[in-house]
């Protein structure tokens, strides 16, 4: 198959935000009587900066890692009285497995286009 055009890297890290067994407890202790309210196969991704040590997960995500896990509960519940009180990265990490990938290639030929 023949790419009409070169398809170019941008500088963006990809990190992908899989919620673990722990998320989904709190979930159902939100929503008890929900079998479930999320797509377990569904998963967030977020763009950040391209000069990040993966090795180094707390120190890449310093400026970003609050406003992820906020708006991961937000997605199960409006409602911030019924999220986790103590929102640290100890819990972060408890709640959400992170990936990585700095590899990030842009395979169409028309510009991004960003919502506000």
């Amino acid at each position: 198959m023949y790419v009409e055009f070169e398809p170019q890297t941008i500088n963006r890290t990809v990190v992908m935000i899989i919620p673990k067994p722990k998320f989904y407890e709190w979930e159902k202790q939100v929503f008890p009587d929900d079998a479930t309210t999320a797509d377990r196969s569904e998963f967030s991704t977020y763009l950040i900066e391209n000069e990040i040590d993966p090795d180094e997960p707390k120190k890449a995500l310093k400026n970003h890692w609050e406003y992820i896990f906020e708006n991961e509960l937000f997605g199960i519940c409006t409602d911030e009285n019924e999220w986790p009180k103590n929102r640290t990265w100890k819990r972060f990490t408890a709640y959400f497995e992170v990936k990585y990938s700095t590899q990030v290639f842009d395979l169409l030929d028309r510009p991004v286009l960003k919502q506000d």
